[in-house]
């Protein structure tokens, strides 16, 4: 019988999710700080977030292999 692999990656990827919510709804307008010309927001739903979701998905698939 073959072993059920983990589902920390799929938890780890709804949190990156639900961290571009929770930034966006920081009180103060905190997450609409720019750095540089475009906002926290931005940064993170643009380019952090996709950036760590494909490195989540490409080290699981290595560990499942």
């Amino acid at each position: 019988m073959r072993a059920v692999p983990g589902k920390s990656s799929a938890v780890l990827l709804l949190v990156l999710l639900l961290s571009f919510v929770a930034l966006a709804a920081l009180p103060g307008g905190t997450g609409h700080v720019r750095v540089g010309p475009l906002s926290l927001v931005w940064w993170y739903g643009g380019v952090i977030a996709p950036v760590l979701a494909v490195t989540v998905a490409v080290l699981s698939r290595g560990a499942r292999e």
